[in-house]
């Protein structure tokens, strides 16, 4: 079974359509505000805080006859921009909270249904910006490159379980908020790029689909970024 969090929109709800494309396993998606309209018999929708760990850990909790061949892709992930002098501190907070110790929460928990099974895939999406910076993202790129650590610990501790981590550290996507962008400052974006083109989400997934098949690709940061970033 596939556990996704960020499943509503964006990265993780275009992964969500194309597991259900691909495969007839039982996918948990979880949200936090709207019940998405996505329907189908795969898929069960769990609404959680990931702010809020007494809540995450009751909702695993009351579902755990229900956990089982763990799958785990992280996509959940918020921003607030401001540069780092200016930066409130209830916005920073917040960025660690959702996009970094929910991480570790729901790893905290996953974990030893994951160790019991000696089975487990870990799929974390993390960000080219953690590797670059970008002005106004102190709080952002903390928390994405703050997902190396947690990754690269959890392989430490499990590889011999058979449980496998990895984190993605994508690019600039034709998915999501980058929509939003005016054109001209796309543009500048993909002069920067050398694909000179935005990247493709299916990239992402198919990647995704080899983490899940493969075992010996363990504590990974993997660059999908056309070329921006070269590590």
């Amino acid at each position: 079974m596939y556990l996704i969090t960020g499943a509503s929109k964006g990265i993780g709800h275009y992964i969500l359509e194309r597991l259900l494309a691909t495969t007839d396993e039982k996918i948990i998606a979880l949200y936090n505000s709207t019940l998405p309209d996505l329907k189908h018999p795969n898929v069960e929708w769990w609404k959680v805080d990931l702010s809020n760990f007494s809540e995450i850990e009751a909702v695993i909790n009351s579902r755990a006859d229900e956990l089982h061949h763990i799958k785990f892709i992280n996509c959940a992930g918020i921003n607030h921009n401001a540069v780092t002098h200016k930066f409130p501190e209830e916005q920073w907070l917040n960025l660690i909270q959702v996009n970094l110790t929910s991480t570790f929460f729901l790893c905290k928990l996953l974990l030893p249904f994951m160790r019991k099974e000696e089975y487990g895939k870990i799929v974390f999406v993390s960000s080219v910006v953690a590797q670059t910076g970008v002005v106004g993202s102190s709080a952002y790129a903390a928390t994405k490159a703050g997902l190396w650590g947690l990754m690269k610990t959890i392989v430490q501790e499990n590889a011999s379980k058979h449980i496998s981590c990895n984190t993605l550290n994508l690019g600039y996507f034709n998915i999501g908020i980058i929509r939003e962008v005016p054109e001209k400052m796309l543009e500048e974006i993909k002069t920067r790029i050398p694909n000179k083109a935005l990247g493709n989400p299916e990239d992402i997934f198919k990647t995704i689909q080899l983490l899940m098949e493969v075992e010996y690709i363990n504590g990974s940061c993997i660059d999908i970024n056309g070329g921006l970033y070269l590590n």
